[in-house]
């Protein structure tokens, strides 16, 4: 997934900047793509639906310039949904809160879409219901 969107992003930019002039180095500095590491959720993860979470992601190697048109989406099943939990966040910060929604259907197969100057993807983790939630601990 990481790979195709990546990958999509770069051939539309191939096609659309070719030039004879050379690149500046300013202008190579705008092109940096940055794809953070996911820290959490992560495959231990279970989610409750309805509760409040932090998505968190490691920011040490950060360029200078990032896209402030950060998102989080969910994903399931390694696929996108049409789910965006919280956009228009600052990528530098290395943290969001998101809540999880209410009307999915409990499953192991979700996962994190993290957009911003390209997408990076978490582990899957697992998403709950607080009835399935508290059966368990009993």
């Amino acid at each position: 997934m990481q790979f195709t969107l990546l990958a999509s992003a770069l051939m539309a930019f191939a096609a659309s900047a070719v030039s004879a002039s050379p690149v500046s180095n300013e202008a190579r500095m705008i092109l940096d793509v940055w794809a953070p590491t996911i820290i959490s959720p992560n495959a231990s993860t279970v989610w409750t639906e309805g509760q409040q979470y932090n998505v968190t992601w490691d920011t040490s190697n950060a360029p200078v310039n990032i896209s402030n048109a950060a998102a989080v989406v969910l994903g399931k099943d390694e696929k996108l949904t049409n789910t965006t939990l919280v956009s228009g966040f600052d990528l530098r910060q290395g943290w969001v809160t998101v809540t999880c929604p209410s009307d999915v259907i409990p499953g192991d197969d979700y996962s994190i879409i993290l957009f911003g100057d390209s997408g990076d993807q978490s582990e899957q983790f697992a998403i709950t219901t607080s009835i399935e939630s508290v059966l368990s601990d009993l």
